[in-house]
């Protein structure tokens, strides 16, 4: 048989079995011609080749017909127009419509695959399949390639506005006051904030001592000219000692009544978040006016920005801290699979709705793919490529109409005999 593409070793082996098969099957044809012809003369003589004959005659009428069955299926036999001859190349658009159709009402009926499903009992499968650590490393590498391949195919721009449309639309809806409050009280429980005071008052005497001479020279700008240089020194030295003292006198006295002032205050600032209209509204309005701000709408692209890189970046390292995440992950799944039934059900329960939406929605357009598919496949081509996968076999099926053909002529002419 000769082809017009390129056959890998598996389609060549194919082509020269192909090509055994079909002398073997003329050399059958052949040899049931030779013993009609044989037979037909000696029958004169010896009337008992006469079921020789039969025999022969019958096996050519056979394997001519099989031949000519077998043939028509790919092209026109002795390249003669027959009608209904060359069926592939010539049907093949209608093919690829029966094999659509087919696979939709064989393949993709909801309710059977839903069924198969439900049969698979897919939770314990997965788990055991997840007992492999090996098969932990691939899950959790094929979903940070995956990852990867989502944050690529995202615009940074899109991502941004996705952000300040839905994620600062939903805070917007959120009352601030009570979080607010909430978030001073924890702040303030066990005198939690006086480490936020006592760090404050260290970075002061930090920048007073190391930012001195700024300081001085800063006080002697803002004195009035006429107030002599040595007067400003000693001015500028008691505020400086006493402003030091004061600093370090609150620092390292937990009960100084500054720090209790600073207390009142704040509860005093929690009490008015939680029960003064006027100022849970303020703080909504310093809410807006943070999220409306251009800063915090940059500062969020770039959040996505950096998060989108890393993911990239981390998505094929082995060992990187995605990767223990997702591989963690993984873990969590097996082991929860192993010891809740009822997670194990609702995994099987939602492999079976997602399986069965796919075959609902999608089901016309496997069909039409498959059929645009074959369509657009060479039609000359086309055919080869069947002959190549069933060729053998047709081969075969062209003996055997000889072998069954010359039987059924031998009976036939022996029922003839018997009868008369």
């Amino acid at each position: 048989m000769a082809t017009t593409f390129d056959l890998n070793e598996d389609e060549l082996t194919r082509v020269g079995e192909i090509r055994s098969m079909k002398r073997t099957a003329s050399l059958v044809l052949a040899a049931a011609t030779a013993a009609f012809v044989v037979a037909r003369i000696i029958e004169r003589a010896h009337p008992a080749w006469g079921y020789v004959r039969a025999t022969a005659e019958a096996a050519m009428v056979g394997g001519i017909a099989d031949w000519f069955a077998v043939t028509a299926l790919f092209r026109h036999p002795l390249g003669i127009p027959i009608p209904h001859t060359a069926i592939l190349p010539n049907r093949k658009d209608q093919l690829g419509r029966t094999m659509g159709s087919f696979v939709q009402r064989s393949f993709l009926a909801p309710d059977l695959v839903a069924e198969r499903l439900a049969e698979a009992d897919i939770a314990t499968r997965l788990g055991e399949w997840l007992d492999d650590e090996a098969n932990v490393t691939t899950v959790a590498r094929q979903a940070g390639s995956l990852a990867a391949t989502v944050a690529r195919l995202l615009d940074d721009d899109e991502v941004a506005e996705l952000v300040s449309s839905e994620v600062f639309a939903r805070l917007r809806e959120v009352d601030p006051a009570p979080i607010a409050a909430r978030v001073l009280e924890v702040a303030t429980e066990d005198g939690r904030h006086h480490q936020l005071i006592d760090a404050a008052l260290t970075g002061a005497l930090d920048m007073m001592a190391t930012q001195r001479p700024m300081l001085r020279s800063r006080f002697g700008a803002e004195s009035p000219w006429w107030v002599p240089e040595s007067i400003d020194e000693r001015v500028f030295e008691r505020l400086f000692a006493a402003l030091g003292t004061f600093f370090g006198e609150i620092r390292s006295d937990p009960a100084h009544p500054l720090r209790h002032h600073v207390d009142a205050r704040l509860r005093d600032l929690i009490e008015a978040l939680r029960t003064d209209p006027e100022r849970a509204a303020r703080v909504g309005e310093l809410r807006d006016e943070l999220l409306d701000h251009p800063s915090v709408r940059e500062w969020s692209r770039q959040i996505w920005v950096e998060l989108r890189e890393r993911v990239i970046a981390e998505s094929s390292a082995p060992g990187s801290a995605l990767q223990s995440r997702l591989g963690q992950a993984v873990r969590s799944l097996r082991h929860a699979l192993a010891n809740d039934p009822d997670l194990g059900a609702r995994v099987e329960a939602a492999a079976v709705d997602v399986a069965r939406t796919v075959c609902e929605r999608y089901g016309d357009e496997i069909a039409s793919f498959v059929e645009t598919t074959v369509q657009r496949w060479d039609a000359t081509e086309t055919s080869l490529r069947v002959e190549l996968l069933l060729g053998r076999d047709l081969q075969i099926i062209r003996i055997n109409g000889s072998v069954v053909g010359g039987l059924a002529g031998l009976v036939i002419y022996g029922l003839g005999q018997l009868l008369g």
